[in-house]
């Protein structure tokens, strides 16, 4: 009887823990989301001007967005 206790504790602490993992990675998720949410308002709301000054154009920014833009 007590061993099985033990078990449902064990089960029960790791999915808890396993919880606390999925909770901390949905709160990294949003906030990267809200990050690039700010980029792209930032960089939209940039002239072609002062995108061509900072030596990007609008096809660059998903790219900037993704983390996948090379300047050449």
């Amino acid at each position: 009887m007590a061993s099985h206790i033990l078990d449902r504790a064990a089960v029960n602490f790791a999915s808890t823990e396993r919880l606390a993992s999925l909770k901390e990675w949905f709160v990294v998720l949003i906030n990267r989301r809200r990050e690039r949410a700010r980029i792209a308002r930032e960089l939209l709301s940039c002239s072609n001007r002062e995108l061509f000054d900072l030596g990007i154009s609008r096809g660059d920014i998903p790219a900037i967005i993704n983390g996948t833009y090379r300047r050449d």
